[in-house]
């Protein structure tokens, strides 16, 4: 390579933090750097080289740990040699310190023992509890050291309000309960103070350790599951375990599936969809010599990937330690009584003065200060969403997110898609129709089987296995391209060839006139077709069934006695649309037919727009717009990547039954919500109008009021032990549900701009 301008001196030592490097010489694509940690440090090395290797202008990278030095080459036509430069010593120094964050997550990421955990939650309030009652009964321990004692118990719980109150800007209503505490401590009164503290942090003990033991079923769930992937050797692609994955081994990649390593593209092209990772929406083009990382999505194309990182080593290892780390499940539930608290904070206080000034009667005074039922219900609408979560992940539904269990208990309206959805996706080619004498049935089933190859589509599935069984040869295609809800258009020994539904073959510019005229029956037939063209010649049609899963028919009845619209769409043709809807008894006004993608969307927001609140159920790469678009969104294990990335929820035994148990799971825990805001509010409105006409004991008003709180978290738990019951015999108090949602939606609509309180906001983090 030729020497250009920049050459560094040898002598020249510069030092990033802690580590220092020379840069040795650059030529044209190159640089060489040495780095004397990279001889003695191999953490340090692995996590310079995965750095590096995750800009896309670098070609490659290598090592020399004896000679201390750093090699790599990039791709001149992308980038300059000073932004190489400037990329490489910024690199130089985080590699450092992402080596010690990613120590401080793992040592984050280890649960400990859970009575290790639960004693230094909560050792220190009743340590406090114990010594006042003493203090007050039998000892004559120093006043100063009981209230030092109770505060020191307290300032978890003190600092977590704090900080909320810095973060959101506002008052929260837990302040009332720090002055309560504070006013009491500093009148000498220890064991009220000491009892709500200890009340206080055992609700929230119980409300983590649900978090805790959610985060481990779901993980279980995770690990339990098969994983496969296709992996080039000796020019043949085979299905593998992703587990048996080593280092350099060949994966290939197709349209709708998920990266499963991370590494560097061999050959191919393929548009890839980031946002599971990186968070943004833009997506982005891979090619040979660039990287793509794992649990992104294949979008376009085919790609045969170079493995570099499998397992914990990868983007999405680090992404399930964080996950380990704070499990959160996001929710629109809103909590009226928390807001409601929030807001009479300061009338609450003005209400306290006012008492002093009337009765000069401190214990009067401070009694509207217990009303505060905001933090009860931030311990127990979580609770009862991981509960709820958990109980399901155990029969076989994994629900995403709290937000998800809302609006499951609140749906009307459940929108299937009919291919491997409500059919059992393992079509059948019945018949195959050929436009003139001089090609065989069996010429069109080659091409269309060529074409299909690597399309993990059922009605693919039945193209290829039928040419398998007849013996047809399958040739390969260098070029394709998947018209998502259309079909596949390839390149099949230099010639261009369609294999899709007749929108794609007209689109293409193909005449199917002579097709319909020869065979009139086919616009009557309930079977379902796919067109073969070649060179934008019409060639024939495979007509194939797929018959209804078993389950079909008694989950839509189920459904549809529960009150619920129900809808078909679906790419076929009207009359196919209308022979499954008449099975499955759903309307034809009901039942949509050549419905694509695009249109998909346009149905669920129609729907939508008409105030229904709708759940969409597909499994395929087609289904993923619509998925995303509606209120919840259900797939199963077995669909497609992109379709299960994208669900709220998925049914892990690929069984529709599932929708109705999910369903049910959702009302049982909504109506548990609403109860036990009845068991907190109520309480301590009553707590509140007894101290201020009656005088109440403050011991007996923590008691009371804070006792209640802990009752609501008790009663969260009951969705972890609902027996396993038919979920279509459990009815739940429609009005009150429907009361509480119209409500909301009312708070919600008359400020826009203000934060809505979440269940992520009241969990954990």
């Amino acid at each position: 390579m030729k020497l250009v301008a920049e050459t560094e001196s040898l002598s020249l030592e510069k030092h990033v933090g802690e580590i220092d490097y020379q840069i040795i010489h650059t030529t044209s694509g190159r640089f060489r750097i040495k780095i004397p940690r990279l001889s003695k440090d191999v953490e340090y090395t692995n996590q310079l080289i995965w750095l590096i290797e995750s800009f896309d202008f670098i070609i490659s990278v290598r090592i020399n740990p004896a000679a201390e030095s750093l090699i790599i080459h990039y791709q001149e036509n992308l980038v300059s040699s000073t932004t190489v430069k400037e990329s490489l010593l910024t690199i130089i120094q985080q590699a450092a310190i992402a080596e010690t964050s990613s120590e401080i997550v793992r040592t984050q990421t280890e649960f400990k023992p859970e009575l290790e955990w639960m004693l230094e939650r909560v050792g220190m309030p009743v340590f406090s509890l114990g010594l006042a009652l003493l203090a007050q009964q039998f000892l004559p321990i120093p006043p100063l050291l009981v209230a030092g004692v109770v505060a020191v118990a307290a300032i978890p719980f003190i600092q977590r309000t704090l900080d909320l109150m810095l973060t959101e800007r506002r008052l929260d209503a837990d302040i009332l309960d720090i002055l309560w505490m504070s006013f009491y401590t500093i009148k000498g009164d220890f064991v009220g103070p000491a009892l709500m503290v200890s009340l206080i942090e055992s609700g929230d003990v119980l409300r983590d350790a649900t978090a805790r033991a959610n985060e481990q079923q779901m993980l279980d769930l995770l690990q339990g599951v098969d994983k496969y992937v296709r992996i080039e050797r000796d020019g043949q692609e085979e299905r593998i375990q992703l587990s048996e994955v080593k280092k350099g081994d060949r994966i290939v990649v197709y349209a709708g599936e998920t990266i499963p390593v991370s590494g560097r593209v061999l050959r191919g092209t393929a548009l890839i969809d980031e946002h599971k990772l990186t968070g943004e929406s833009k997506l982005v083009s891979r090619s040979e010599g660039q990287v793509v990382h794992a649990s992104t999505l294949v979008l376009q194309g085919k790609i045969c990937i170079l493995t570099k990182r499998i397992g914990k080593n990868t983007r999405l290892g680090l992404a399930v330690q964080l996950m380990q780390s704070a499990p959160v499940h996001d929710t629109r539930v809103e909590d009226y009584a928390s807001k409601i608290a929030n807001a009479l904070i300061a009338p609450t206080l003005l209400l306290s003065g006012v008492i002093f000034a009337l009765t000069r009667d401190v214990s009067r005074a401070l009694a509207p200060l217990h009303l505060d039922f905001g933090h009860a219900i931030r311990i127990a609408v979580p609770t009862t969403a991981l509960a709820a979560v958990t109980y399901a992940a155990r029969q076989g539904i994994y629900i995403r997110s709290g937000r998800a269990l809302e609006m499951l208990a609140r749906i009307d309206t459940i929108v299937f898609d009919k291919t491997g959805t409500l059919t059992q996706g393992n079509a059948a080619v019945v018949a195959i129709e050929t436009a003139h004498e001089q090609i065989s049935p069996q010429e069109i089933l080659a091409l269309a089987a060529s074409a299909e190859q690597g399309n993990s589509h059922p009605v693919a599935s039945a193209i290829i296995r039928r040419a398998e069984e007849i013996g047809v040869e399958i040739k390969p295609s260098t070029t394709k391209d998947y018209r998502i809800g259309l079909g596949i258009v390839a390149l099949i020994e230099d010639a261009k060839v369609l294999v899709g539904s007749e929108l794609l073959l007209q689109q293409e510019g193909v005449n199917l006139d002579s097709m319909h005229k020869k065979y009139p029956n086919l616009k009557n037939s309930t079977y379902s077709l796919v067109y073969v063209a070649k060179n934008n010649e019409l060639l024939g049609v495979i007509l194939f069934t797929d018959p209804l899963r078993s389950e079909s028919t008694k989950v839509v009845e189920s459904l549809q006695c529960q009150g619920m619209a129900t809808y078909i769409l679906t790419g076929d043709n009207q009359r196919v649309a209308n022979h499954v809807g008449t099975q499955l008894g759903i309307d034809q006004d009901h039942t949509y037919a050549q419905v694509f993608p695009d249109k998909k969307v346009e149905v669920i927001c129609s729907l939508k727009d008409r105030g229904q609140r709708v759940a969409f159920v597909g499994e395929g790469i087609n289904d993923a717009a619509a998925l995303a678009h509606a209120d919840v969104s259900i797939s199963f294990l077995e669909g497609s990547d992109i379709a299960r990335e994208t669900a709220d929820v998925v049914l892990l035994d690929n069984d529709l039954r599932g929708i109705s148990h999910a369903i049910a799971i959702a009302k049982r825990a909504m109506e548990i919500i609403y109860q036990n805001t009845a068991i907190t509010a109520i309480p301590n409105i009553s707590v509140v109008l007894a101290g201020v006409l009656f005088a109440l004991d403050p011991v007996l008003g923590v008691i009371i009021s804070n006792g209640s709180a802990l009752l609501a978290e008790l009663n969260s738990f009951r969705p972890l032990f609902e027996p396993d019951t038919d979920p279509n015999s459990y009815v739940v108090d429609e009005s009150l549900i429907s009361t509480f949602a119209n409500s909301l939606e009312a708070s919600n609509s008359s400020n826009t701009k203000k934060k809505t309180t979440t269940i992520s906001d009241l969990l954990p983090t």
